[in-house]
């Protein structure tokens, strides 16, 4: 829409055929209706994809970033700025993502930055105004995206809280998983407003103990992003937790056969940061045991309402 060339990588040939002959993405239904702008080609090729790039847009998911950049990294250039619009927590290393990919590249003077808010991929499409964060920790990468990305729907604020930004879009997954469990056990908006409202404040917390911006997660990717995934009915993580209370009788492995959903890996990380910082955080760990199984659904309310009372901070 702001009239660069861009050229999408695919490893599927019929999708590549179908993009560059008629303009449309097969991958989803919702992406097949769409026509692509005539500026947007496709390509096999990675090297001739990220060549010349001054921006390139990493949209895989999280756990699968890291590991795809150490085998491709030969093929990127130092001076071109990688935008990661993933959102979760590094699994296998227990780090924020990042950090895990700035491993995976191995140099120094590698520019990322980190694009997340509430932006259901659909909405988008149809033209409705999305505003979104991007977030560097030098500037001047976060406004260059800024700047070739935002458009009259798309509205782009920069950032240098690289941290609060990543743990916003990545911490308000598992929690949007716990919102899906509200609707699904046959709570009402009562139950959802005090569960989103008490969310925010473990989030803000964990921001804080992290080293990021408590005020990034009163933004676009924390709030924000958490409100869009808690009650938004395309939301992957909140429609998984409604389908774990609905078919109790089934294992997650069989409810998620064939899904990515980015919150359930990312609920042990968010535990296992909070032990180091010797948080309670009661909403994050009821939500990772109802996940793992050391909590059962029919004891989530008691341990949640019947702790020890206390003063609202």
């Amino acid at each position: 829409r702001s009239k660069h060339e861009v050229v999408m990588y695919a490893r599927d040939e019929a999708v590549v055929e179908s993009i560059n002959t008629k303009h449309r993405n097969p991958k989803y239904d919702y992406l097949e209706e769409h026509i692509l702008l005539d500026n947007i080609t496709a390509t096999t090729d990675l090297e001739s994809c990220c060549k010349d790039a001054d921006i390139l847009l990493l949209c895989l998911p999280a756990q699968k970033t890291p590991e795809f950049l150490r085998e491709n990294r030969e093929k990127i250039s130092p001076d071109t700025i990688l935008c990661c619009t993933a959102k979760g927590l590094y699994v296998p290393t227990q780090q924020l993502l990042g950090d895990a990919m700035m491993d995976a590249m191995g140099r120094e003077q590698q520019a990322f930055c980190f694009l997340s808010g509430p932006s259901f991929a659909k909405e988008m499409l149809q033209d409705m105004p999305t505003a979104v964060v991007v977030a560097s920790k030098l500037l001047y990468d976060a406004v260059k995206v800024q700047r070739a990305l935002s458009s009259k729907t798309f509205r782009i604020y920069s950032s240098q809280d690289v941290v609060g930004v990543q743990l916003g879009g990545a911490l308000k997954n598992p929690l949007a998983i716990g919102a899906g469990m509200i609707e699904g056990a046959g709570f009402g908006i009562n139950t959802l407003a005090a569960f989103v409202t008490r969310s925010s404040n473990e989030l803000r917390q964990l921001c804080i103990a992290m080293g990021g911006n408590p005020d990034t997660i009163s933004g676009l990717s924390g709030i924000g992003d958490l409100m869009l995934t808690a009650f938004g009915s395309m939301s992957r993580n909140r429609t998984l937790g409604c389908e774990i209370m609905k078919h109790r009788e089934m294992t997650l492995e069989e409810i998620m056969k064939g899904k990515t959903v980015e919150g359930v890996p990312t609920a042990s990380v968010a535990v296992a940061y909070a032990d180091k910082c010797g948080l309670d955080v009661p909403i994050f760990r009821t939500v990772a045991g109802l996940l793992n199984g050391d909590v059962k659904a029919d004891e989530a309310q008691d341990l949640l309402m019947n702790r020890p009372l206390r003063r609202e901070d």
